[in-house]
């Protein structure tokens, strides 16, 4: 069996357990039984219990099955729980056996805890199954002297269930939240609230992976704040701190499309990689960049010239399948950006061709928005 099953084919597997130990109960219930029950029993087993298992079982094949799997679990474990008080029923009226009523909790604990019922549902099969087995108590004594401290044993033991229940479900829920934030931990840096380098870099290769298979435009944005390690320096740290976050608010409010992946790439520099972008559109970000910086004016008076905090930009536009892999089209923006910082700062240098690997990389200059 495969180690990883889905939720649904893992259902069926229980129904099927179950179906087959309800057969197996027959075994030792018919060596109990007086004679005369046995048909009753057969009846009770073979044409209304074990049909419905098979019936759920059959709905889990359904496509709305994962829509209506708790009330179909709720009325398939109510009607094997009442199926078994009309055989407790049957049992005492034709021949004053007092059948085993251990069946109504093995249902109903299967319900609870193999099926996975949520607690609502849970709650609903206590009281449903509380009430029926309290009227059967009440207008038979099928345990006789034992029959009062046999409901409050089934009573008990239900609503002992749907606590466990209840528990599991608070403990399960908790552990989905602390999983959660793990995972949010994990991905996302914690300056910036964009994705970190480790889940930037995963979701951008799932990206440029669809984007080749379908010859896609792509464009990759490399950013870097000009002369940061002056503005830190002279400004401390929580200025620092606060220019990278306006760039990542920058950046926010300039790739604003779900499809593009935005993020962290290390300390003050970002990547961006945009799907479908045409270098019109590309050269158009680029400035809308530029301008948010110019209207922050930090000053950066430890930078050369004493200018404002900028930015540089590199990118690298084209269609997906020119490129071998992301780290190329990454690389060739990164090659930009370093002749945007090296003849300037503060613009936008694209990548000049895609034909990549053996070829230099050629860059062509814009001007951008100046600072």
């Amino acid at each position: 069996m495969k180690a990883s099953l889905s939720e649904t084919a893992r259902v069926r597997l229980f129904i099927t357990i179950g179906g087959v130990l309800i057969a197996l109960f027959m075994i030792g219930d018919l060596e109990l039984l007086p004679v005369e029950l046995e048909a009753a029993y057969l009846t009770n087993r073979l044409f209304v219990q074990l049909p419905l298992v098979v019936a759920l079982l059959a709905f889990t094949f359904h496509p709305r099955f994962p829509e209506f799997r708790q009330p179909a679990f709720l009325l398939t474990v109510m009607a094997l729980t009442y199926a078994n008080y009309y055989l407790i029923y049957l049992c005492w009226a034709r021949a004053g056996f007092s059948f085993p009523y251990e069946g109504t909790l093995l249902y109903a604990f299967f319900g609870f805890f193999v099926l996975g019922m949520a607690f609502r549902y849970a709650v609903a099969l206590m009281l449903f199954s509380s009430v029926g087995f309290s009227a059967l108590m009440v207008a038979h004594p099928v345990y006789g002297n034992f029959t009062l401290i046999s409901a409050g044993f089934v009573l008990a033991s239900l609503f002992i269930g749907v606590i466990g229940r209840h528990r599991l479900d608070y403990l399960l829920g908790q552990l989905q939240a602390a999983n959660e934030e793990l995972v949010r931990l994990s991905t996302t840096d914690a300056l910036t609230g964009l994705s970190n380098r480790r889940a930037l870099m995963s979701e951008s290769e799932t990206l440029f992976a669809v984007l080749q298979r379908s010859e896609q435009p792509v464009a990759v944005f490399m950013l870097d704040l000009d002369f940061f390690k002056q503005f830190n320096d002279r400004y401390g740290h929580q200025q620092g701190d606060r220019a990278i976050r306006i760039q990542a608010d920058l950046l926010r409010s300039v790739f604003r499309r779900q499809t593009d992946v935005l993020g962290r790439y290390g300390g003050e520099e970002f990547l961006v990689v945009a799907p479908g972008m045409s270098e019109p559109e590309c050269r158009a970000r680029a400035e809308e960049i530029l301008r948010g910086w110019q209207a922050q004016a930090l000053a950066n008076e430890g930078s050369p010239g004493g200018c404002t905090l900028s930015c540089s930009i590199g990118i690298c536009q084209g269609s997906a399948s020119d490129f071998s892999s992301l780290n190329h089209v990454i690389h060739c923006a990164d090659e930009a950006l370093y002749q945007a910082k090296h003849g300037g700062r503060a613009t936008y240098v694209f990548a000049a061709s895609a034909d990549h690997d053996r070829a230099p990389l050629a860059v062509a200059r814009d001007a951008g928005v100046a600072s």
